[in-house]
């Protein structure tokens, strides 16, 4: 499988994992599309930097062969998926009480323990 192949598996993956598995829609939202327009452009800095200096080398035969700046698209792609399943999943989790919040106060243990030393 190719470079290529993979990012767009994981394209189409995230697309129906968003709309239809997790159910969280967040390609449908705007406040989702300003937060990666952000992410995007420290991406195109970050691509930038370590494709032009050699850091990441692409064969010919495993991209496409567009390319942003020095970048091949393919990594943009990828950083799509990445993103866009890290937020779908955290959104899931939260609405699912996986991201519960601790009680306030001092925790059991301690109190518990306090009052034995005391008496």
């Amino acid at each position: 499988m190719t470079h290529t192949e993979a990012v767009l598996l994981g394209v189409a993956v995230t697309v129906v994992l968003d709309l239809a598995v997790l159910r969280t829609r967040l390609l449908l939202r705007r406040a989702f599309w300003t937060a990666y327009a952000i992410v995007l452009f420290f991406q195109l800095v970050t691509n930038q930097w370590l494709t032009s200096r050699g850091v990441f080398d692409y064969g010919p035969d495993a991209i496409i062969g567009w390319r942003i700046g020095t970048a091949p698209v393919e990594d943009f792609l990828f950083g799509f998926a990445l993103v866009t399943q890290s937020m779908a999943w955290w959104v899931w989790w939260g609405r699912h009480g996986v991201q519960r919040e601790s009680p306030s106060g001092p925790r059991r243990f301690l109190t518990r323990h306090a009052t034995r030393t005391r008496r």
